[in-house]
């Protein structure tokens, strides 16, 4: 499956503009691809040292689980080419970022909040305390 990536995206994945169309489709593509893998959750979890179940908790709640969104509607988060990128540095083991580690921790926490809050304010009450954007900010990504 991993081969199957690298031969769809070859080295262009980390050269996109996160705002150009080219990112957009990229990070939908992917996403499709991530909800077809069985072995992420596990590659991450020997990666990082969370725990694999903690992993698919993410991976359920960032690919699989719709959501109560902003205008009412449930549906998958939109897909994120920087989220993409980080999920693959993950997955990868290599040259992991502080903002990867600042994801796997938002989403998890995020998701545990979902079950008392909507989407938007598990999100708002996550940020307060691991803000990906701000990480990735921080490293010009």
């Amino acid at each position: 499956m991993f081969e199957e990536i690298e031969e769809i995206f070859g080295g262009l994945a980390g050269a996109l503009n996160p705002e150009s169309e080219e990112a957009e489709e990229h990070a939908f593509r992917y996403y499709g691809l991530v909800r077809k893998m069985k072995t992420d959750c596990k590659r991450i979890a020997a990666n990082t040292g969370f725990r694999e179940k903690d992993i698919q908790r993410v991976k359920n709640h960032v690919f699989y689980k719709k959501h109560e969104l902003y205008d009412g509607e449930f549906d998958y988060f939109h897909p994120s080419y920087q989220m993409a990128q980080s999920w693959q540095r993950l997955i990868d083991g290599r040259n992991i970022k502080n903002c990867d580690i600042v994801l796997l921790n938002h989403e998890f926490l995020e998701s545990i909040l979902e079950e008392n809050f909507n989407a938007e304010e598990a999100h708002k009450k996550t940020e307060k305390i691991y803000n990906y954007f701000v990480a990735l900010k921080e490293l010009n990504l």
